[in-house]
Formats: C-alpha cells, sequence, structure tokens
C-alpha cells in the first residue's frame, strides 16, 4: 500500500466522530456495529467497555474486517468518506491503565457522553469499571475505497456481506425500511453482483452531544438489490431525553455489565 493511501485511512480514523465496523459472527454471517475511531502511534483504533466483551471476542475471532467511515457529523475538515479491509489485534486492558494513556484525550473529545464518567480525576475514581477496555489495533490494511457520504441518515445505511472474495461493505439508500423485502439503491450506482447472507446497519444520534443515540442492525439475504429480512434488533427512532430516574438506572445497568465482564477476565 503506498504511503498516501494509509495516510487517508488514518487521517480519516483522526478526524471521524464515529465509524461503523463490519465483521463475521461465528457462522461467517456479516455483522456491523457503530464505534468510536481512534488512533495510536499512527495505527487506527476503537475500544470497547467490559460490557461488550461477548461482542469484542467474536470480533476478535473474525477472519477480516471492514472500517466504514460513512458520517461527517462532528468530523473535523479534511475527513472524507472510505472504506478499507483490514485486520485486527485485540488487547486486553482490564485495568484501564493503557486505555488512559493512550485514549482518553480523543474518547473524550469524540465521544462527549463518556465525559459523564472521565472528565475528571474523580470521576474516573469513582467510576473505575468504565475505563477497563478491550482495545483493538487494525493492520493488515486493504486498498481503501472512496464511499458515498451518508448525507440524509434517515434514508441511508450500510450494508455488509461475504462477498466471496472478501468482507465488502457500501452505502445504500434505503427505499422501505419497515418491508419484509427492502429494497436498496447503491449510492455508488448498480448494485454489486451479490447472493449472499448481509446485515444492514442504520445509526443515528443527536449533534452535538450523542446523548441520544440508536441503531437498527437488520440481517438477512441480500440478492437483486433487496434484502430479504431475517431479522431486526433495535430501532431508528431517537429515545427521548431520559429523566433522572432513567438515567440513574442506565448507569447503574451499565456498572453491573461493566463489573462482570471485568470480574470474568480476572480483572476486578
Amino acid at each position: 500500500m503506498e504511503d498516501s493511501a494509509k495516510n487517508d485511512i488514518v487521517s480519516s480514523a483522526d478526524l471521524a466522530a464515529t465509524a461503523e465496523l463490519a465483521y463475521l459472527d461465528r457462522s461467517g454471517k456479516a455483522r456491523l456495529r457503530s464505534i468510536t475511531p481512534v488512533v495510536s502511534e499512527g495505527v487506527p483504533a476503537f475500544t470497547l467497555t467490559y460490557a461488550e466483551a461477548e461482542a469484542a471476542h467474536e470480533i476478535s475471532a473474525s477472519p477480516e474486517v471492514c472500517l466504514v467511515f460513512s458520517d461527517s457529523r462532528l468530523a473535523y475538515a479534511g475527513w472524507s468518506p472510505l472504506a478499507v479491509s483490514a485486520r485486527t489485534e485485540m488487547v486486553e486492558d482490564p485495568k484501564g491503565d493503557d486505555f488512559l494513556e493512550l485514549f482518553l484525550e480523543q474518547e473524550l473529545r469524540k465521544y462527549p457522553p463518556s465525559r459523564l464518567y472521565m472528565d475528571t480525576l474523580v470521576l474516573r475514581r469513582e467510576n473505575w469499571w468504565y475505563t477497563p477496555r478491550l482495545m483493538f489495533h487494525l493492520k493488515d490494511f486493504g486498498e481503501p475505497r472512496p464511499i458515498v457520504r451518508r448525507s440524509v441518515p434517515a434514508d441511508t445505511g450500510v450494508i455488509a456481506w461475504n462477498s466471496g472474495e472478501g468482507l465488502r461493505a457500501e452505502v445504500v439508500e434505503v427505499g422501505d425500511w419497515e418491508s419484509e423485502r427492502i429494497p436498496l439503491r447503491f449510492a455508488e450506482g448498480d448494485s454489486p453482483l451479490a447472493d449472499a447472507p448481509a446485515a444492514l446497519l442504520f445509526h443515528d444520534f443527536s449533534v452535538p452531544d450523542m446523548e441520544q443515540e440508536t441503531s437498527l442492525h437488520i440481517t438477512g439475504h441480500l440478492s437483486g438489490g433487496r434484502l430479504a429480512v431475517e431479522s431486526r434488533e433495535g430501532s431508528r427512532e431517537l429515545p427521548a431525553l431520559p429523566g433522572l430516574i432513567a438515567r440513574f438506572r442506565a448507569q447503574r445497568g451499565l456498572k453491573k455489565r461493566c463489573a462482570a465482564g471485568i470480574d470474568a477476565r480476572g480483572g476486578g
């Protein structure tokens, strides 16, 4: 890979506030999720809390991933949309020391909700369970491909499938989210010739605070420009602003899941 192509990948990871990650689950089917991209010593990365330990280990077991930068909201000037295949290397950090050293500033800047737990030293001590992380460093990149920016998030999504030559992800315009055979228009033109299991992701958040966030993940079979739906998880509707009691319950639930994940790995 030429230095300019690698620089494009690192630049997008550095400037983006959010990205999508496609990977293969244990059955070999594509899955998608949103991540907060960060950079360490010129290497794109992302982290997950121990509340998502199960998903983290599934991502780690995927033979390849596809990193997608499609959403320019909250990105810095110079961001450009692209997709690139890669492999991941997961490093466990059950004490959170490496995360704090490498990624704290980036996470606080890119993901405002984290400030509730980590914005000060006192908060980091009180919320000790939030800083331990499963850290993913990306390597062995393929050639990056330019993709279409998601200019109207309500009508667009990211679809991923195993093309037989590797994991592929594209931005698509969605004709009817509620259909059992969802019509898709590939934003780059003609639909790629694909007849394979696929996953479709819609991700949205409130700007600029990201306090309200939602995702809809749909799996099914992609054929002829349509996705025959097999499962739906989540919603496209942003939740209402939580009240004090709802915030407390959400924080308590997150703490419980994180602490359980840390204890299971012997880090508690």
